[in-house]
């Protein structure tokens, strides 16, 4: 998320928002944000206008709105220049009197929702491990197959962002993928059709994937600031077509492409365990998570929660929360399934499907169901060009 302040007079007036928020810019004119936020499309960016005539409300009508702003001007209290702005799509109008940091910040917070409920019902999730090991892969590949098992009305979507040689093609059964993400970021229209030959794979009748990298050199070509624009309009338009959309980031790296997909996603899940060392990891990350404003959509999952020498709930939740302004809790713990996971982690097989009854994967269903099927969220997505296609695919395949 960025705040962006436009004023011409006290251009610090809202300076307190960045203890709360990493990203705050000021301007000094509109022209100089909406330069801005044209190269801004991929990030949620909240508008806070200080104006003092009804021309400076006009020159909003500059800007080619997309569904990723929330704006606020702030303003005389004249009842002309509130319908003048409302008319032209203005989030909320705030008289100067009230326009203190914490109306502010009740605004931004009210924001998220808005902003979601305009970018549509799919949901985009991103998963991130504190270190290699923690499980990060194997839960979201299982946890994929499982929601579309059971829920074959919707269309899932896999995709593997990991830093390192990817693994989970070896689970969806590609051995040796012709196409891969770096392949699938290339293309131009974003049809599906094109989306099935540069990449896109079919596991079963309703769950899709991504093969990731298949080279550690090929790591290179997500850093290319060219190439994450390609990427986030990838997960952009995958919206279309995918109710749900689950992407493996692999281990959390402070790198652009890592932040920008998190900042993208409706939802951050972060695999944890609860292990000292591990708490020690996690609680650099939270500090990342309490800055970027990304609290209300982060959730910690503590995998292996009921091993043998690990801490409490309580007290891992207790370590999070030391310092910070927000009460971390942890949101979903697994247990540990060591003879199963083991087993098909050894044979690069889905947990999900040789062993459907085991804890791990009955637990992981809670999982799914507790968060990814809201029927007023994440209602399944209609388009008819979607549906035709896809009765049309599932009949070739």
């Amino acid at each position: 998320m960025i705040i962006s302040y436009v004023s011409t007079v006290d251009k610090e007036c809202y300076l307190k928002l960045k203890n709360d928020f990493t990203d705050v810019k000021n301007f000094d004119s509109i022209e100089a944000f909406i330069n801005f936020y044209a190269t801004s499309k991929n990030r949620d960016v909240i508008l806070l206008y200080r104006v003092n005539s009804a021309q400076e409300i006009q020159n909003l009508s500059k800007i080619h709105f997309g569904n990723n702003i929330y704006m606020i001007v702030i303003g005389e209290n004249n009842i002309e220049h509130s319908l003048l702005a409302g008319k032209i799509g203005v989030d909320s109008y705030v008289n100067y009197e009230d326009s203190n940091v914490e109306k502010m910040k009740e605004l931004i917070s009210l924001s998220k929702s808005v902003i979601k409920k305009r970018k549509g019902k799919s949901n985009v999730s991103v998963f991130t491990g504190i270190s290699g090991g923690v499980g990060t892969t194997t839960i979201v590949m299982n946890l994929a197959k499982n929601i579309a098992q059971n829920h074959p009305e919707k269309n899932i979507l896999f995709l593997d962002f990991a830093y390192t040689k990817a693994i989970s093609n070896l689970f969806f059964e590609h051995v040796q993928p012709p196409k891969t993400i770096i392949d699938i970021a290339m293309v131009q229209n974003y049809n599906l059709q094109e989306l099935f030959e540069n990449g896109l794979e079919k596991y079963n009748n309703n769950l899709y994937f991504v093969p990731g990298i298949q080279k550690h050199t090929d790591r290179e070509f997500f850093d290319k600031a060219e190439n994450i624009q390609r990427f986030l309009n990838l997960i952009d338009n995958a919206k279309n077509y995918f109710d749900i959309v689950l992407i493996d980031v692999g281990v959390f790296e402070d790198v652009e492409l890592e932040i920008d997909i998190q900042e993208l996603a409706d939802n951050i899940f972060v695999v944890t365990e609860f292990s000292i060392p591990s708490m020690s990891i996690l609680k650099t990350y939270i500090d990342i998570i309490d800055k970027s404003g990304w609290y209300n959509k982060t959730h910690i999952i503590a995998n292996r929660s009921d091993s043998y020498g690990n801490i409490t709930e309580d007290e891992a939740e207790k370590i999070l929360s030391k310092g910070l302004k927000h009460q971390f809790k942890i949101d979903f713990s697994l247990p540990n399934d060591a003879k199963h996971l083991r087993e098909c982690w050894n044979e690069a097989t889905l947990v999900n499907d040789v062993y459907p009854e085991s804890k791990f994967v009955k637990k992981l269903h809670e999982m799914g169901e507790k968060f990814f099927l809201d029927p007023e969220v994440h209602a399944p997505i209609h388009s008819d060009e979607v549906v035709n296609f896809m009765q049309r695919l599932r009949k070739w395949l």
